[in-house]
């Protein structure tokens, strides 16, 4: 993601001290971010004060207390747990309606670009230029358990959407190195195009919560995605 996007230090609470989580914190001691609330399964909730922006980096099983804190002290959500059930997702709606909430379910800002040139790609190949075959896949590490990926799943929508078809497949992969792939391919007659983008750190998704949550904290109330957060920034950043 480039420099200076999302500016602002805001007071941060972090849920979950997976992956995600930890990244984040040790993004947020490395930029001089205050982190005044921490909460994971092994040591509960431990607040110094109430913080700016909370960032849900945990699961399913925390999102009822993390609402519930949200809610009590209008404290906006960046919500980074992908394999939500329906019911949760709905009450995020009703949480945004009090506050700005970030649907994050894949925070890298070169996703954002990936899905902006899928729309792109879509405008071109319309008519005779059809491509015999477009499929979507995806690979993260043998652990990951939801899959497909809501990142798979945001991009070939994203293709249904822009084009009007539905992609012939979504293949998902588990094994190989942290954190993971999304790509599109498009076939044609003896040639094909990939729309591939690859994460390798998980420093990348956790700049891009940071991200959020600098955004999150002057926003109005209202449910989001990272698209919406990444198009303005990079509008504010454009001279």
């Amino acid at each position: 993601m480039p420099d200076g996007l999302g500016p602002g230090v805001p007071r941060l609470g972090v849920v979950g001290r997976g992956r995600l989580g930890g990244a984040l914190l040790d993004v947020c001691r490395t930029e001089g971010v205050p982190v005044v609330l921490t909460a994971d399964r092994g040591t509960g909730w431990k607040v110094s004060e109430t913080p700016d922006v909370l960032v849900d980096a945990s699961s399913p099983d925390a999102h009822d207390d993390v609402l519930a804190y949200c809610t009590a002290r209008r404290v906006p959500l960046v919500a980074c747990v992908s394999n939500l059930t329906g019911g949760q997702w709905t009450a995020l709606e009703e949480l945004s309606q009090a506050v700005p909430v970030v649907r994050a379910t894949n925070l890298s800002f070169a996703h954002h670009l990936q899905l902006s040139l899928t729309e792109f790609l879509a405008g071109l190949v319309t008519g005779a230029a059809q491509p015999s075959s477009t499929g979507v896949r995806e690979r993260h590490p043998v652990g990951k358990a939801h899959r497909p990926s809501a990142t798979a799943v945001t991009l070939a929508e994203t293709w249904a959407k822009a084009s009007g078809r539905q992609p012939d497949d979504i293949a998902d992969e588990r094994a190989g190195l942290p954190v993971s792939e999304h790509e599109l391919t498009q076939s044609w007659d003896g040639e094909s195009l990939h729309i591939r983008h690859q994460v390798g750190s998980w420093s990348v998704p956790a700049r891009g919560a940071l991200a959020a949550a600098r955004w999150a904290r002057t926003a109005p109330p209202g449910l989001v995605t990272m698209r919406n957060v990444y198009e303005e920034l990079t509008a504010r950043s454009t001279p």
